[in-house]
């Protein structure tokens, strides 16, 4: 631990000093990044990022591999502005962004919870209207990985992961046509989706233009910060992101009852076995998306007959939309 805190602190020079370097003067106008806001019993809460300069997310149709690498590559030359207020405009509420950018606003709402809310970075004149995802009405939620569940990425491997990212477009990438099946029936049985990857916030807005084009349904997104700071190199693993998230969605939703959606190419099931253990009255069910037909490793058995001795059910196939009469009804 101790080394990584040295190692953390001296990247974490080098990369302000950079930065320094690569930005040149102050730059105006900054740019708020917002991933939306999700309801907790009493807060809206919204999330977002403030970036010096827009970045662009292709419109075009298939293109090279090499001009893919160019457009994803520039969705990481950010420069994060730190230390800058974040106002939600119809209120005296404030925060600041810290080292990298980030930002968290927590703003009170009673019964009636609104539609959007509108934010402001200081210094910049445009007013943000960011959408708010309110779980308070769902009939139940629905937790779902992204990475080999929804889209084909090969997240076993965060490189993998980065490079079949890199090298395919929002118009390219490949959606398994049976995991969207799963999740828009589920929305349309009034469930309230949220969404859980090990990938870097950097491809948000990447991740929600695959989503608007394959019709999955849209919710908040709780992605993994691979900046680097005084204080860490990087973040934890895998796991850890996806527990701690996980609790987080189960805590700002105290009166829901959830899905858990993943596959069996990763550490889903353990992860699923985990929360499952934790908060068996929380957890109806768990739906594991099989990447073939091929035998189960002796890990992922144990773990789903953990989550079965529990009481929740668990369902798993290679195509999911064989699971559709009995999923959440």
């Amino acid at each position: 631990m101790a080394v990584k805190l040295a190692l953390a602190r001296v990247a974490h020079r080098f990369e302000r000093g950079f930065e320094k370097i690569r930005r040149g003067p102050a730059r105006h106008d900054p740019i708020i990044d917002c991933y939306g806001g999700y309801t907790s019993h009493d807060h809206i809460v919204l999330r977002g990022r403030v970036l010096a300069k827009a970045r662009a997310i292709s419109t075009e149709g298939p293109q090279s591999k090499w001009r893919n690498f160019k457009d994803f590559l520039s969705l990481f030359m950010t420069d994060e502005l730190r230390d800058l207020t974040i106002t939600a405009a119809d209120s005296d509420l404030a925060t600041q962004t810290d080292e990298e950018g980030f930002f968290t606003l927590q703003i009170p709402v009673g019964d009636d919870v609104p539609l959007y809310v509108n934010i402001q970075a200081a210094g910049a004149d445009e007013v943000h209207s960011t959408p708010v995802f309110n779980a308070r009405t769902a009939s139940f939620g629905v937790i779902s990985d992204i990475d080999d569940t929804l889209l084909r990425t090969g997240a076993y491997s965060l490189l993998r992961n980065l490079w079949t990212s890199a090298t395919g477009n929002v118009h390219e990438r490949e959606v398994f046509a049976d995991a969207v099946a799963l999740l828009r029936d589920l929305k349309g049985q009034g469930a309230a989706c949220f969404y859980v990857s090990s990938s870097p916030w950097n491809l948000f807005d990447y991740l929600q233009a695959v989503f608007v084009r394959t019709g999955l349904p849209l919710g908040p997104f709780f992605l993994r910060d691979l900046g680097i700071s005084r204080t860490q190199f990087i973040t934890g693993t895998h796991g850890d992101h996806k527990t701690d998230a996980i609790e987080t969605i189960l805590a700002a939703n105290p009166h829901l009852q959830f899905t858990l959606v993943g596959d069996t190419g990763q550490h889903d099931p353990h992860i699923y076995a985990d929360i499952v253990a934790r908060h068996p009255d929380r957890v109806t069910q768990v739906v594991l998306r099989r990447p073939s037909a091929a035998a189960l490793s002796r890990r992922t058995k144990d773990d789903v007959a953990k989550i079965e001795a529990a009481g929740v059910a668990v369902m798993l196939d290679h195509d999911c939309r064989s699971l559709l009469p009995d999923v959440a009804r």
